[in-house]
């Protein structure tokens, strides 16, 4: 005779219970990038990110497409704001409706351009990894003020890629970008 725990049986029951759909999903969870948006910018982890790059840049009092932004990212994603200072290294991870507050507070009154240098994807079935280097400036023809190294996780959902999370690093003295996420030397 076969006996079942009492925990057993109602799992048991509430799985027989369950539609069909919810029994197909068992993470019991939503598409992964969310609502289908416009897939232009979705298309591969480049349009994702060169994407990221046009939104984030602009002149100062420039008003910046945020809701462009927002449906790049997944549910959940995280934008991990990152500085180097007197306190050292810090961190402040951040949902992308705070990154934006931050960005309006700390770059609106002033210009922002963040270009892209170099690119490295790498990409498995549904998940990809892209090191974008950057630098900025506060005029699009101006001198570099910062270069480093944006660090994005995507994931397609079947339709399009969107951010899980974003991270990024300034170059110092003690960590210069690699060779191979440096523009060619003239």
């Amino acid at each position: 005779m076969l006996r079942h725990s009492p925990l057993a049986a109602t799992l048991l029951l509430l799985a027989l219970a369950l539609p069909a759909q919810a029994q197909d999903n068992p993470l019991g969870a939503t598409p992964a990038c969310g609502p289908v948006q416009d897939l232009a910018d979705g298309r591969t982890p480049q349009t994702v990110t060169q994407a990221l790059y046009e939104i984030v840049s602009g002149a100062a009092g420039a008003k910046k497409d945020w809701e462009r932004m927002y449906t790049l990212f997944a549910p959940g994603a995280l934008v991990t704001a990152t500085s180097h200072g007197a306190q050292g290294f810090l961190a402040a991870p951040q949902t992308p409706r705070q990154f934006a507050a931050l960005n309006d507070r700390l770059l609106g009154q002033r210009g922002f351009f963040e270009r892209e240098v170099a690119q490295q994807v790498q990409a498995f079935g549904h998940i990809a990894h892209v090191y974008s280097s950057y630098e900025t400036r506060e005029r699009p023809d101006g001198p570099v003020r910062v270069r480093g190294v944006n660090s994005l996780q995507l994931l397609h959902d079947g339709t399009r890629w969107c951010v899980l999370s974003i991270t990024w690093d300034a170059e110092t003295a003690a960590h210069p970008i690699p060779a191979a996420l440096d523009r060619p030397k003239a």
